[in-house]
Parts: structure tokens; C-alpha cells; sequence
């Protein structure tokens, strides 16, 4: 049994708080993993990539040393490298532009390369491996293409069909577990091995049962979020209103609780798993983004194979859809939020030692009263 708190004869030891950093779970209080506090601790507003969009919206973000950089919606960041791809234009293509100022590359949005003709149709949506090597890129006519980028060439390693019509409108790569996963306007995710660059597995939703009254069982729901873990090859998917979590495997480990029907203003408009290992029962595993600009963090409660809600981020610093999510830091402990009106926001897991007296009083009954571990 490992002990993960950091509390002992009614009282908080903060000399143990530095040895349990590693044994907590994503954004779950160091000393405390039965507690999650998240609060906002910068707002900014989106400027890079923004040219020749018809909103405000943003399409991904991250740290640069403690900044805050966020891209158009049009657009994927490149992380190692620090630049950029933009989609979507008619060359059916992509370039490569600049997202951080250095001192090869002083102007940002500056156009590094333009790759034309990837497609047959527009592009309409990219995304970029975490190690910056591996492209993917979805077009309006359902097709999928897996590329290498060496920084200068992009070479084509195949075309993936399997999405019946319609665009292609989310995709993850990992290149930890070697696994691809699409999602379009038909409703399916598929998952494709990158390593064969074949087909594995189609992840089956079974639709909450609000959506299906109002829908009806024969209309495809669109495919809005897929996003891997890559601490266990974990797949969290947001198909309409539905979110899940699927293992490795493609077995359903967990659906959100039907008795929370997401409806009006709170229906989910992104999510995004966090990187939260299996033995970490207690941890945060996905994140959801909302429309009326709520954002929620979600646990499993493995013994009903439900995803329960853990917390709601209390600031109301987002008022529209939400329509970027990244979790940063080694610890798991920082969330990056845009919205479809450019506002970017970073958000901290409190410490211990930052809750007032009545909080922190709170958090040791309920860890003695529940005997937490």
C-alpha cells in the first residue's frame, strides 16, 4: 500500500510534500489526492496565426517559459521545433510558419515552407506529433494521409480510408504505443497501427440515451474530440455528448454517468485526456471543454465503469465555446484553455500550503474521515 498523503494526527506534514510529488495523480493537491483544486492564474489573448480567419477562435496553445502561445484554429503547433502548421487554404496543403520569436527566426507567423497539393480537397484538420516528426492530416472528403517531417521535406507514408463521407474533423497520433486514431462527421473513431500504417480496431459508442431520443438512432453524431494517453495508450472520445474512455485494446473501460445528461449551454465542445497511469485510481483523466465555457475534470470510478465529474474550474474567465484544451507540465499539474473568442487562459493545481485555513481544515477531516491512500 502506498501512502499518498501528507497528513498525520489531525495536521498536514509539509516535509513529506516534495517525496509524494511523484505518487499524485494529474491535477489532483500534492499531500491530498482526494481533492482536486484548479484556479486560473493567467488570462491572455490569442494573436498568432489569427490571419485570414473568420473567427477568433483557438486551435492550439502552449508554455514557452512560463508564456502563454496559442494558434489560430486553423493551425497545429510543432512543440520541439516551436513553429507551426497552417491548413485549411485552397492550395490543399499546409505551410509552416513561425509561433516563437528566436534568434534565427525573429518574426512571428513568419512562412518557413509551403507544401502544396497534400490533398485532393481542403485540409480540414492537422495534427502534429509531440516529437514533431509525424504529420496528420484529414481532408473534406474523408481521407486521412500520414506524413514525415524533417524539418525541411514532407514525405507521404500512406492514405487511410475507412470514414464513410463527410470530413475528417479529429485525430491523435502517439508515437509511445505507435497508435493513430481518426474521427469524422460519420461518428466513427477509427484506430490505425502507425507502425504497419494499417487498420486496427472501430471504437463502438453506445449514445446517451438523450441524445438518441432527440437525434434518432439512425443519424450519424459527429466525432468533436479523440485524445491519447500516452502514460497507457488510454483513448478518451467526445462523439456528440458522449464521452468515453477506451483502453489500449479498444475494450469500453468507462462512459459518462447517464444520470448527467449534458444539455442547452453545457454540452461538451472539446476534451482531452490527460496522461494519468491506470494505478492512479483517483486521478483526473480527461478534460471537457463547454460551450458556455464551463471546463470540467473527470475520474473513472472503475468499480461502475463510469466517469464521475471531479471538479468544474470555479472562475467564469471563459463565457463562449471552449475550443482548445492542452494539459502541460511534468506533474500533470497545468491546464491551457482558449475559447472561440481568442481568450487563452493557464490554470495551476493549488498546493497545500496555498489554501486558507477553512479549506485546508476541510481536506484533513475528509482525508482521516475516509481513510484516503
Amino acid at each position: 500500500r502506498n501512502v499518498v498523503v501528507a497528513f498525520k494526527e489531525k495536521g498536514v506534514d509539509f516535509n513529506a510534500l516534495a517525496s509524494l510529488a511523484s505518487m499524485t495523480p494529474p491535477f489532483c493537491v500534492v499531500g491530498a489526492p482526494h481533492r482536486v483544486y484548479v484556479r486560473v492564474g493567467a488570462i491572455d489573448t490569442c494573436k498568432v496565426g489569427m490571419a485570414g480567419q473568420v473567427d477568433s477562435s483557438v486551435g492550439d496553445l502552449f508554455l514557452v517559459k512560463g508564456q502563454l502561445i496559442g494558434v489560430g484554429r486553423t493551425c497545429s503547433l510543432i512543440l520541439p521545433s516551436k513553429k507551426y502548421y497552417r491548413f485549411g487554404g485552397p492550395n490543399n496543403g499546409v505551410s509552416v510558419h513561425v509561433a516563437v520569436a528566436s534568434a534565427r527566426h525573429r518574426e512571428v507567423n513568419k512562412v518557413l515552407s509551403i507544401h502544396d497539393g497534400m490533398h485532393r480537397g481542403p485540409i480540414s484538420v492537422a495534427r502534429a506529433s509531440l516529437n514533431g516528426l509525424w504529420l496528420l492530416t484529414g481532408c473534406i472528403d474523408s481521407t486521412v494521409r500520414v506524413w514525415k517531417y524533417n524539418g525541411q521535406n514532407m514525405q507521404l507514408q500512406a492514405t487511410i480510408c475507412g470514414h464513410d463521407g463527410g470530413k475528417i474533423t479529429c485525430l491523435d497520433i502517439s508515437t509511445v504505443f505507435g497508435t493513430i486514431v481518426s474521427g469524422g462527421t460519420d461518428g466513427k473513431i477509427l484506430v490505425w497501427d502507425l507502425r504497419t500504417l494499417t487498420f486496427l480496431r472501430q471504437l463502438h459508442h453506445l449514445p446517451s440515451p438523450s441524445s438518441a431520443s432527440r437525434e434518432g438512432p439512425r443519424k450519424a453524431l459527429p466525432a468533436k474530440s479523440i485524445s491519447i494517453n500516452h502514460k497507457n495508450g488510454n483513448i478518451v472520445t467526445l462523439v456528440h455528448n458522449t464521452l468515453c474512455v477506451f483502453d489500449i485494446n479498444g475494450n469500453l473501460v468507462a462512459k459518462h454517468d447517464p444520470e448527467i445528461n449534458f444539455d442547452g449551454s453545457d454540452i461538451p465542445s472539446c476534451a482531452i485526456s490527460t496522461d494519468c497511469p491506470e494505478w492512479m485510481e483517483n486521478g483526473v483523466v480527461a478534460v471537457t471543454g463547454h460551450i458556455n465555457g464551463d471546463v470540467r475534470l473527470w475520474s473513472i470510478d472503475y468499480d461502475y465503469g463510469i466517469i464521475i465529474l471531479r471538479h468544474t474550474i470555479p472562475e467564469r474567465v471563459h463565457s463562449c465555446p471552449i475550443t482548445a484544451l492542452r494539459v502541460s507540465g511534468d506533474k500533470q499539474d497545468t491546464l491551457l484553455i482558449g475559447d472561440k473568442s481568442g481568450k487563452m487562459s493557464v490554470c495551476n493545481t493549488l498546493k497545500l500550503e496555498q489554501l486558507n485555513a477553512n479549506e485546508l481544515a476541510a481536506v484533513v477531516e475528509e482525508a482521516f474521515e475516509g481513510e484516503v491512500y
